[in-house]
């Protein structure tokens, strides 16, 4: 069974179909934290794990913070307000250029349909920052399959989220897993769950 919080909410998936994996480039410069927004093309997303090239030598390992919004990021890459830290977890890196290991969020993070979704993903010690691609390029700032578009362009320096120098255009540079949420799950997340289930028992 996975688990997702959203708004506050924790909701239980018993069945959860399998989608797949958005891939980006490898890394050509610096490492911290980078932004991304996720918008699906159709069903909502639970993004399970992720793997990505840190600063750190192979085998160190250091914890990475997840934060999300929902809506752009743009104008909101200074400050955590209005950010939610959706989860911390421990990587192992396998060197500034060795995509790592898929790292499993403790919690799936759930990316409603029917709009986009902001995540952040740093670093918060010099071995697991996250180094990132996009130095002289602006054509890598978005990738996209069947099921989502994944639009990276900003990232900040150093193991302080939020903190540090702004570059731009500067992308993720990795992989991240998904799934898709399931149909009653999709209707929990509108508020639909209780209506239907009040229906069902008149």
């Amino acid at each position: 069974m996975k688990t997702m919080i959203l708004a506050g909410a924790t909701v239980a998936l018993a069945t959860v179909a399998q989608a797949g994996t958005i891939a980006t480039l490898p890394p050509n410069n610096g490492s911290g934290g980078v932004f991304m927004e996720i918008t699906p093309t159709g069903p909502g997303l639970l993004l399970t794990s992720f793997a990505g090239y840190f600063n750190g030598a192979a085998g160190s390992t250091g914890n990475v913070e997840i934060w999300t919004r929902p809506g752009n990021y743009a104008g909101f890459t200074a400050s955590n307000a209005g950010w939610t830290l959706a989860d911390t977890v421990t990587i192992t890196s396998a060197g500034t250029t060795t995509l790592s290991g898929h790292t499993s969020f403790n919690s799936a993070i759930a990316i409603p349909a029917g709009g986009t979704t902001s995540v952040y993903i740093a670093g918060t010690i010099s071995a697991s920052q996250l180094r990132y691609q996009g130095t002289g390029t602006t054509s890598t700032s978005t990738f996209s399959n069947a099921d989502l578009t994944l639009f990276s362009n900003i990232a900040r320096t150093g193991a302080i989220p939020f903190g540090g120098s702004q570059f731009t255009p500067r992308a993720f540079a990795g992989e991240i897993n998904y799934d898709f949420i399931p149909a009653p799950a999709s209707l929990a997340l509108m508020g639909l769950g209780g209506l239907v289930a009040g229906r069902r028992r008149r």
